[in-house]
């Protein structure tokens, strides 16, 4: 059927103004459905209210159960229509009119313009009402589907998983209700076995089952130090390490907020642990770094003195180094007064200071491993290849006893073994002996030992202490040294990665840094602070700045128990002079621990 529909209205001037529609279809569609060949809104106007269908060369109006309409003033269900009906429907009015050639049927409408706006939103709302389904069978239909397959099924897959069993094809797998894949290194460790983590029903994952795997990761903080403050239990492990909903290379943290929502406002929850605000990584949002020093101090034992280490922390613009070591890096550095033995060519830092394995901390100095290079302890021009023991006293005076008077004894035993230039300003004239050759050997031996521990030799890189002592092996106690091996333990700093900054390499980088060249003394600590860090790095995206985070120098899980009572409680220990142990022990000579 091809009908003409014209729509009336009437215009802003007032004249009547009419838009024409063709439509072709079977029949023509009546309601207010946005799918209807006539859409009118209106109170009491159904989706699909009636239809007008061609029987022969007759238009006929049938309306869906329920519905009528109004003809020529009265209410019909069904009616023939001729030309000049009219059709009443929510204030909307069609008149049947003369189809002109190539019609079948022409319609005139002439639309109710005081539509409320309700009618509006009711012609695009779906209700089961209007359906075949029932609003109570489509509610039992949804939570029987939801039990089956959010309840039933899994525990059943379950089940048969516990048991080792196959899942057969037609069943889902977990993929069918997992949220997301297991991070990879969990993936490797418990492959399929969910409940290796989800270890009761109903319940979500606990600590427990995360430390049952990770047992060296320690809590953030102390159970007595958290205790002292506000802050409550610590948070879930899953609180910050999201498994299943988060991308793979999320399953740490690593945002700031979860830091500065506590350390941004200590006052607040820390309670008795005094601790600087830190809201960030710049100038005026982080406190200024504090290095954790090494400090000796005497303790009367015996005839000399034992000497007890203690952790200080200290502001860094008054921290000093008390390494008790005598030692000039700006003369070690100064080409023109030290070149490297092997090549003659100036010293550089890689020299001495070696990078361990994990890239942050250096291998201890010792007069073994750097210092013997160049500094040789021979004691007699006549006897070049003997050398005196490091770091132990005691064995200094009983080499130097037994060297001269094994001299004093046999006459050929103080012969030179290999040619050396003669020292300047020293007689080459060897000594001779008048007396018993016990009694010169051990004049001879003491002279030395006085010269060794007060005027050349020991005291050269040591402080020694001279007890007066007539026993000369109670005499001369060397004041241990002994360097900290991390000046910050909370911190994490990877020279390896700054071994190259921008154009700078080799010592042109370490320098850039630690003012080396300058520095005269042993107790300069040269540890760069905020300033430094803050010319490449920031907490904000800029140019020529390498973003950083909290977690890009501090762990939240501390590595070992015992840093973190340290860090919490203070700590100091006790060295043996005679060892370097940990523990006091009474000595009355002073051997040392070395470097």
């Amino acid at each position: 059927m091809d009908a003409l529909l014209r729509e009336l209205r009437e215009g802003p001037d007032g004249i009547a103004e009419y838009y024409d529609t063709e439509i072709t279809s079977k029949q023509l569609t009546i309601g207010s459905a946005a799918d209807r060949n006539i859409q009118l809104l209106g109170r009491g106007i159904a989706p699909e209210h009636a239809v007008i269908l061609l029987a022969g060369s007759q238009l006929v109006l049938e309306c869906r159960r329920g519905e009528v309409v109004r003809i020529n003033g009265k209410k019909k269900a069904t009616a023939r229509l001729n030309v000049g009906d009219v059709i009443e429907l929510a204030g909307h009015r069609l008149r049947i009119s003369q189809p002109p050639p190539g019609f079948n049927a022409a319609i005139e409408l002439q639309p109710n313009d005081r539509i409320d706006a309700s009618a509006f939103e009711s012609a695009f709302r779906t209700d089961l009402s209007q359906t075949w389904l029932g609003k109570r069978v489509m509610a039992w239909t949804g939570v029987m589907l939801v039990v089956l397959f959010g309840l039933g099924l899994p525990m059943f897959v379950m089940k048969l998983h516990h048991a080792d069993q196959a899942t057969p094809s037609w069943l889902p797998g977990d993929k069918f209700w997992n949220s997301g894949p297991l991070h990879q290194v969990h993936q490797q460790a418990i492959g399929d076995r969910c409940e290796t983590c989800h270890q009761k029903l109903f319940q979500r994952v606990q600590d427990s089952a995360c430390t049952d795997c990770h047992r060296t990761t320690h809590d953030h903080i102390l159970p007595a130090r958290l205790a002292m403050t506000e802050l409550g239990p610590t948070p879930r492990c899953a609180t910050c390490h999201r498994e299943h909903n988060e991308p793979q290379t999320f399953l740490v943290n690593s945002g700031d907020g979860m830091c500065v929502d506590c350390h941004g406002d200590p006052a607040t929850d820390f309670g008795q642990i005094k601790l600087e605000p830190v809201k960030g990584f710049a100038l005026q949002r982080h406190p200024e770094f504090k290095p954790h020093l090494l400090a000796s101090s005497t303790v009367p034992a015996g005839a000399g003195f034992s000497y007890e280490w203690k952790t200080l922390i200290a502001d860094l613009d008054k921290a000093t180094e008390q390494s008790n070591l005598k030692f000039s890096h700006q003369q070690h550095l100064d080409p023109e007064q030290v070149l490297r033995r092997g090549d003659s060519q100036p010293m550089n830092c890689a020299d001495c200071h070696r990078l361990e394995s994990d890239g942050e901390h250096f291998a201890p100095i010792s007069m073994e491993g750097q210092c013997s290079s160049c500094h040789e302890l021979t004691f007699d021009p006549g006897a070049p290849d003997r050398q005196l023991p490091h770091g132990k006293p005691r064995e200094v005076v009983l080499t130097l006893q037994d060297y001269f008077t094994r001299k004093f004894s046999d006459p050929n035993a103080g012969k030179p073994t290999r040619a050396r230039r003669r020292l300047p300003g020293h007689e080459d004239e060897e000594e001779t002996c008048t007396g018993v050759p016990f009694d010169c050997a051990m004049r001879s031996a003491r002279k030395e030992i006085e010269s060794q521990f007060t005027r050349r030799g020991c005291v050269g890189c040591h402080g020694v202490i001279d007890t007066q002592a007539a026993n000369v092996f109670d005499r001369f106690q060397v004041i241990p040294i002994r360097f900290q091996r991390d000046y910050y333990p909370a911190n994490r700093f990877d020279h390896r990665s700054h071994q190259i900054q921008n154009k700078l390499t080799g010592d042109a980088a370490c320098l850039s840094c630690h003012a080396a060249k300058k520095s005269e003394d042993s107790s300069d600590l040269m540890v760069p602070g905020m300033t430094k860090c803050t010319e490449c790095h920031g907490d904000k995206a800029a140019a020529e700045r390498v973003t950083v985070q909290c977690v890009s120098c501090h762990e939240y899980h501390p590595r070992e128990r015992s840093l973190l009572e340290a860090l919490t409680n203070g700590f100091s220990s006790r060295i043996d002079p005679h060892f370097g142990g940990s523990e006091t022990k009474t000595a009355s000579r002073g051997e040392f621990s070395g470097l």
